[in-house]
This record gives structure tokens, C-alpha cells and sequence, in this order.
């Protein structure tokens, strides 16, 4: 069945080419297979035009398919089951313009606590047709962990906003530290309105030990 899908995928990601591949073929083949040519030509439409709709709807199940992975394996291994995540994408190589889930996206994960947040970030990279994986001695198990995860109290958390220059979102501690985070504006948006809500309830302290990455 998977087999059947990333064929499917593939098909729907390279649709363009593989649709002037077809009228080429059309064209070299129409002078002396006229109704074969034809048909062949029709049924290659047929096939890629299934496959640019299939693109459409499944792609990006594979994507959230992939990020709740990421949450459960991160929240089982951090000691945070009770946590809420809140995704962060950075786009990354598109297949073309017409389709709107792009085949590669960088990762992050903000999870919401009571009364602290972690970031999750250096998180395995989503490749839609090649997910990254262990070495041998991991038995080339696909990767679930990010590399690196910080927490916050929200106590020692100043502010937060979405620097449309670097094009990261900006946490900003008491300390002055600033921990920022590569992500789209959308994700980025809404992160920031969930812990400016969480922020507005909670006194801050003074963080008097630098953050050290």
C-alpha cells in the first residue's frame, strides 16, 4: 500500500514534467500510431491528473502524520504527557507552485505547560518521500527525536514576537536572551498569541544566569 502511495506522490510531485514527457511521446509517436499514440497519451493524462489530486489530499496528511510522531515520542521522553504542542514549519523545497504541501519542511515544537514551555528544535527534517533515519546500530529505525530541548518557566519569559526580518520567532527572557526560532509566520503568529495569553497572567522574576547554547 505504501509502495502504491509514494508512487502515487511522486507522480503528483513531478506532474508537470511528466505531463510534457507525455505530449513529447504524443508527438513522436502520432505520424505512424495515430489511435495508439493517442490513447496512450490520454490514459498518461489520466494517470498524472489522479496523481496531481492525490498529491493534494494525502501529502499533507504525511506531513501531520509525521509532526505526531515527533509530539509523541517528544512528550514521552521529556516527562510532559499533560503538555499542549503547537507545530512550527519552515517551508523548504516545494515540488511546484500549484501544489500547497511542500515535499521538505524543518521542524519545531513548542510544548504549552502549566507553568512552563520546552522548545524542541533540530528536529529530523520532513522529507515526503525520504524520512531520516537511524544508522545501523539504530537498525535504520526513522529518527523521532529533536536534538535539542529547552525549558522555560514562564516566569523568567519577557516577551514574544515574530522578527519578519530573520524571519524567527523571538523569545525574549528576563535575562536579555533571546531564543529564536526558524519558523513560517502563520506558525509563528499563533505561537505568539498562546504564550502572550499565558504571559499577561504571570509575574515575571529576573533571570540573573545567562542562557547558554
Amino acid at each position: 500500500m505504501k509502495f502504491f502511495e509514494d508512487i502515487q506522490l511522486k507522480i503528483g510531485c513531478y506532474w508537470f514534467y511528466l505531463l510534457v514527457s507525455a505530449f513529447l511521446l504524443l508527438i513522436v509517436l502520432f505520424p505512424n500510431f495515430g489511435a495508439t499514440a493517442f490513447w496512450l497519451f490520454l490514459l498518461m493524462a489520466l494517470t498524472i491528473f489522479f496523481g496531481f489530486i492525490y498529491y493534494q489530499h494525502y501529502a499533507g496528511a504525511r506531513l501531520k502524520a509525521f509532526t505526531s510522531m515527533l509530539v509523541k515520542a517528544g512528550k514521552k521522553k521529556l516527562l510532559i504527557e499533560d503538555s499542549h504542542p503547537h507545530i512550527l514549519l519552515k517551508k523548504g523545497k516545494a515540488c511546484n507552485r500549484f501544489l500547497t504541501t511542500r515535499k521538505v519542511y524543518k521542524v519545531s515544537i513548542i510544548y504549552f505547560s502549566d507553568e512552563f514551555l520546552t522548545l524542541s528544535t533540530k528536529c529530523p527534517l520532513f522529507n515526503l518521500f525520504k524520512l531520516a533515519r537511524g544508522d545501523m546500530k539504530d537498525k535504520w529505525a526513522i529518527k523521532k527525536s529533536c536534538a535539542i530541548n529547552k525549558e522555560f518557566y514562564y516566569t523568567y519569559i519577557q516577551s514574544v514576537h515574530f522578527n519578519p526580518e530573520s524571519k524567527k520567532l523571538d523569545i525574549v527572557l528576563t535575562s536579555g536572551d533571546i531564543e529564536s526560532i526558524e519558523s513560517d509566520k502563520k506558525q509563528a503568529e499563533v505561537a505568539v498569541n498562546l504564550l502572550r495569553e499565558r504571559l499577561r497572567n504571570t509575574d515575571r522574576g529576573i533571570q540573573t544566569n545567562p542562557i547558554k547554547s
